[in-house]
């Protein structure tokens, strides 16, 4: 009785390990996704440059704003 379950539970382990192996094998990245991760990770990146550099945009106009401000108030004032 001890030698029957020694060999299903083998036969177990045997038909779990090659399910196992079969899923791993199938579940790598191929080159189109890679591309597409790739493509998207680039897009990413261009999106935070293109906010950087409106916010830095904003942040010259809102001081060439204020800029102008002070000297209108100057010249009003005098």
């Amino acid at each position: 009785m001890n030698t029957l379950y020694l060999k299903k539970l083998s036969v177990a382990v045997l038909v779990a390990s090659l399910g196992f192996t079969s899923l791993s094998s199938t579940a790598g990245q191929d080159s189109s996704q890679r591309l597409m991760i790739e493509q998207t990770i680039k897009q990413q990146q261009q999106a935070k440059a293109t906010e950087s550099a409106k916010k830095q945009a904003d942040a010259i106009k809102l001081e060439e704003c204020k800029t102008m401000i002070d000297q209108t108030k100057h010249t009003n004032g005098s």
